[in-house]
């Protein structure tokens, strides 16, 4: 069981806080919690159309973040880059797979460090423009 799944399941007691991750969109419906909480919820991501995405980085960018961003605020980050154009599919992929381990879960939301998104980036442009890519 995934940790947002197992939160939302020891959330259900009544004696229990429910977290955070109750709100995000790919939590597992109140159904499957109660219906059949060992079952590893399917999650897929949802489609999210580019209003609500740009609602929820203005939202991000009202947090008082001091050096940490939100996922949404990191991927905007990487848009505006003035190399993004030189990035290929499978180049995205290495950013995306580097900042994965970096992304902290506080109850509340995910946060990574401003500059890991830079260096994910600096060590995918730099591989790229030497002979592959650099390890990280």
């Amino acid at each position: 069981m995934d940790h947002m799944q197992f939160l939302m399941v020891r959330a259900h007691d009544a004696d229990e806080n429910i977290s955070g991750h109750a709100l995000m969109a790919t939590a597992p419906p109140d159904a499957h919690i109660v219906n059949c909480p060992e079952e590893k919820y399917p999650h897929q991501m949802p489609d999210v159309k580019m209003p609500d995405l740009m609602k929820l980085l203005d939202l991000s960018n009202r947090l008082p973040l001091d050096g940490e961003i939100t996922p949404i605020m990191a991927w905007a980050k990487i848009l505006q880059d003035d190399n993004f154009r030189d990035l290929s599919k499978q180049d995205i992929e290495l950013v995306k797979t580097e900042l994965l381990a970096k992304v902290r879960c506080y109850g509340f939301g995910a946060v990574l460090e401003e500059f890991e998104v830079s260096d994910a980036l600096m060590t995918v442009l730099a591989g790229k423009f030497s002979n592959g890519p650099t390890p990280a």
